[in-house]
């Protein structure tokens, strides 16, 4: 029998792993870390390990399949892959035909790759509409600090760094692949470990400073550090002098916010507060590592994230080694979300402008993110501003994914046409017309260069696809040719090269050396001479914002839903609930039916403190409700000491297994998709109100 073994990376979730495939005769049988990978270093988590159970699921989707029975039938017919791209083809231009090219959605989940080919599709189609969850998952990172310096936090130099502060990121359960080596790097070399998170994560016990925030206080908090930092003269004079604007208006802001006021809001002792603040101000050079959901998903999380880049930016660590890095891919404009592919900038201007949500968040006009799934729900609820009548869903469960759950399902079940592309069945591709099989990430040739820092990777084809599943790029361009879409690629060969111009090779010669690299600049502002920003320097008070409507400053808010705001739903929903916590055996609602990994963790589970369990007569481990002003759900009590004991934690992506799982088990039932944060359109899911009552089964 035959083996080859084959350099890749994995796309199980976005660290983007280094691996080596086994195949046997033509049958995965084996994947495992690459030592050689330049980040995740021989590491591989169980998702990736899995991939052969995935391949090879008796519930894998292997053909084209057309609903039968009508809109509310949840049957499917096997049919061909031609007659499948017919009806698609024909839908999207009977919609276009309709109502416009901007009547058309596609959307698409975080970990295929698929914005570059999506956006040219929609160009060419004439739609600015793709969906995307960035608005809760890194969007209001680029928003928020781009606004300020020019270039988005997300890329924290840990190796190099004396302090490491981790602001609502638990990058051991979240990106292991991607941060874990160098932070360990870092930790290794004496760097000291500032926490900011309201659970006990291993890393948080393991920090020199834990604040144990109560959710949704993060502003605050970086008010006062900024207060700390300016009051004690720990910032960087050279700096703030020569690179900022706005230094006297942001002291002066700020100043209100002293320990013990933001120890009142946050639920922090005062002197924690403050000695974390002198730590990170006080050690140089320090790293902010933000939870790509963790600081995302907030009703003023630009905030949040302007204010994470000042003090970065008034303690001198901007692109300096072991602080934050300005990395561009070396694909630049041809990278996953480079402007070559943006619908939105592409499009003549007059249907460009028509872009979901441009008028209630005007700034996605100037650093361009996908559209929040939030603007598309009324749009195809009322029509407003436009009706959405047909929408493609790109490995993208929204039903499960997203906040308010029945609004999402709701929405979706009375489109004109909804076509997914899925391993697996979901509570989502029940709702679709034509469910598309895609290939396996083993099955196909792909490049990555998001988050990626200084790299673009080969992901290298392995095997062929199971049959009849066909790589996404392959499909998009089947059915860009059906339509008539002229200035679409040809092949998915094309696709590739096409990205991999502005570095000068082809796949066929990126995939021999398996990544391609480019140094590191530290301080090019100094370089260039200025920040990429109106004023050319750091905007610690942003007044070109205010013609937008935006305030020049940060600004605390309290979550719309909390003690403090709404001290009555209190007394009915006495506990905060925070969610989204990430698991390592699963993505999102992703790999639910994989038994390896539902076997390391088969259920929800809430974190409750015993404290708060006990008082209300709940055991540990015993099934319970879990009910918001939206809805109730069922989940697995555990105690948990390392939380307060007024709040708890909930997962989210548990669905399978369990009849109306979707309803039962998920908790974005319980979740809210408004108020927004005004600027991101970022959902307020990490700070909510909640109760707990014993289980009854029917």
């Amino acid at each position: 029998m035959s083996v080859t073994k084959v350099r890749s990376i994995c796309f199980e979730c976005h660290s983007r792993c280094g691996v080596i495939v086994e195949v046997k005769d033509g049958r995965l049988t084996k994947v495992k870390g690459d030592p050689d990978h330049p980040h995740s270093h021989g590491y591989t988590c169980p998702k990736g390990r899995a991939a052969a159970e995935m391949i090879y699921h008796p519930q894998r989707i292997t053909k084209p399949l057309v609903k039968v029975g009508g809109k509310s039938s949840t049957r499917f017919e096997e049919t061909s892959w031609d007659n499948a791209l017919d009806i698609v083809a024909s839908r999207l231009l009977e919609s276009r035909e309709k109502w416009g090219a901007e009547s058309v959605v596609f959307g698409t989940g975080t970990t295929r790759g698929m914005a570059p080919y999506l956006n040219r599709f929609l160009t060419l189609f004439g739609s600015p509409n793709f969906m995307a969850p960035s608005n809760m998952s890194g969007g209001p990172i680029v928003l928020g600090s781009a606004a300020t310096c020019g270039f988005g936090l997300v890329d924290p130099d840990f190796a190099n760094s004396k302090c490491i502060l981790l602001w609502a990121h638990n990058p051991e359960a979240s990106w292991p692949g991607l941060y874990m080596y160098d932070l360990r790097q870092g930790l290794k070399s004496g760097a000291k470990l500032i926490v900011v998170d309201p659970r006990g994560t291993p890393l948080a016990k393991k920090a020199d400073h834990w604040l144990k925030i109560r959710p949704g206080t993060d502003v605050a908090l970086l008010l006062c550090f900024i207060n700390v930092i300016i009051r004690n003269n720990l910032y960087d004079k050279d700096f703030v002098e020569t690179w900022t604007t706005g230094f006297d208006k942001l002291k002066d802001h700020v100043s209100s916010y002293t320990p013990k006021r933001c120890a009142e809001i946050t639920w922090l002792r005062a002197e924690d507060i403050e000695a974390a603040a002198v730590a990170f101000a006080g050690t140089s050079p320090a790293s902010i590592g933000p939870g790509m959901g963790g600081v995302c998903q907030a009703n003023d999380s630009f905030d949040l994230n302007r204010g994470l880049t000042i003090i970065s930016a008034i303690t001198g660590n901007l692109e300096a080694k072991g602080g934050n890095l300005n990395c561009i891919p070396p694909t630049k404009k041809r990278s996953c979300y480079g402007p070559d592919f943006s619908a939105f900038l592409n499009l003549p201007r007059e249907q460009g402008q028509k872009m979901l949500g441009l008028d209630r968040f005007p700034l996605i006009g100037h650093i361009p993110i996908p559209i929040p799934p939030q603007v598309v729900w009324p749009a195809i609820e009322t029509g407003t501003p436009y009706p959405v009548k047909t929408v493609g869903l790109f490995a993208n469960n929204s039903v499960c994914a997203y906040p308010n759950s029945q609004r999402v399902r709701n929405a979706l079940s009375t489109l004109d046409f909804l076509f997914a592309v899925d391993y697996y069945h979901t509570p989502t591709t029940e709702l679709a017309d034509v469910i598309l099989p895609p290939a396996h990430w083993t099955e196909r040739d792909e490049i990555e260069d998001l988050l990626m820092r200084n790299h673009v990777f080969a992901q290298v084809k392995a095997l062929d696809p199971v049959p009849e599943c066909r790589d996404e790029k392959q499909i998009i361009c089947d059915l860009a040719a059906r339509m008539g879409l002229n200035g679409y690629w040809g092949s998915v060969q094309e696709t590739l090269d096409y990205r991999l111009e502005p570095i000068g090779m082809t796949f066929e010669e990126l995939k021999h050396i398996g990544h391609f690299s480019t140094p590191f600049t530290y301080r090019g502002y100094e370089k260039y001479g200025k920040f990429r920003t109106p004023s050319g320097k750091v905007e610690l008070c942003a007044e070109y914002l205010s013609m937008l409507g935006i305030p020049a400053l940060p600004e605390f808010k309290e979550p719309d839903e909390g003690p403090a705001s709404s001290p009555e739903l209190l007394k009915e929903y006495p506990l905060i609930l925070t969610t989204g916590g990430r698991n390592i055996v699963y993505y999102h609602s992703s790999h639910r039916n994989i038994a390896s990994l539902k076997k390391r963790s088969p259920d929800p589970e809430l974190q409750i403190h015993p404290q708060t369990a006990r008082s209300l007569g709940v055991t540990d481990g015993e099934w319970v409700y879990i009910s918001s002003p939206r809805g109730r759900v069922e989940i697995r009590a555990r105690y948990f000491s390392d939380i307060n004991p007024r709040v708890v934690h909930a997962p989210h992506g548990y669905w399978y297994g369990v009849e109306d799982g979707w309803k039962k088990l998920n908790i974005n039932m319980l979740t809210s998709d408004e108020p927004l944060c005004p600027v991101t359109g970022s959902v307020p899911i990490k700070a909510l109100l909640c109760r707990i009552e014993k289980f009854v089964k029917d």
